[in-house]
């Protein structure tokens, strides 16, 4: 009697598998779109110098490589780098920054800058960390008096690649609903490419939680 039950329950579970089986081949990824949230924790203000202040490029014709005394953002983020002092002795040139990407990937960016320049020059992509700073031949001429700061944006780095800036939910501020929505620029596969320039103020003491549909192209 007891083998007879068994039977006909497993009998009946395989009439209502149609359903069931349905369900299983289809786990929402190739139909539906997923909402992925990332929190950033307390990013700072953004800044000018908090990678490295006012530190000589070139002393001589020659190409250096700064490596010593470089700060590491506490959360991945763009870069700005100003020259500053004697901006006459800065010759057209492109500088190069390397370090590594939201997942430790190798990352390098390059900032180019016009003889005689003293505004700043912002980057793009969320650097992790910064490991180097390349300043190439003839970057300076003249006394080789100008010095260089770099700084973190206010372009915060996402977790996720996205396809299409519109793929955006919604940003909040310390939980509070951002009426107008981050900024954001993307990319397919790059994950350093991916960015959000939040409207609310970053002060170290608020966490920035942005929503937003990832499309797995960037996953290590």
């Amino acid at each position: 009697m007891k083998i007879l039950i068994v039977i006909s329950l497993f009998l009946s579970s395989l009439n209502a598998g149609a359903s069931v089986k349905r369900l299983a081949q289809d786990i929402k990824l190739p139909t539906k779109a997923m909402l992925h949230k990332q929190t950033i924790t307390n990013p700072a203000v953004a800044d000018t110098t908090g990678v490295i202040s006012a530190t000589a490029g070139n002393i001589t014709s020659a190409a250096v490589t700064l490596t010593a005394g470089l700060t590491s953002p506490p959360v991945p983020r763009n870069l700005v780098i100003t020259p500053g002092t004697s901006t006459v002795d800065v010759a057209a040139c492109v500088i190069s920054v390397a370090g590594s990407d939201f997942y430790g990937a190798s990352l390098t960016e390059a900032f180019t800058f016009a003889g005689n320049a003293s505004t700043a020059t912002t980057g793009a992509k969320a650097f992790k960390t910064v490991t180097s700073v390349t300043f190439p031949t003839n970057c300076e001429d003249g006394a080789f008096a100008a010095t260089w700061s770099i700084g973190q944006g206010e372009k915060l780095g996402l977790d996720r690649c996205m396809g299409a800036a519109g793929d955006l939910a919604w940003s909040t501020v310390s939980g509070t609903y951002e009426a107008t929505r981050a900024t954001m620029a993307v990319n397919a596969s790059s994950v350093s490419a991916n960015t959000a320039d939040f409207n609310g103020t970053m002060d170290a003491s608020a966490d920035f939680d942005i929503y937003f549909i990832e499309n797995f192209g960037c996953r290590p």
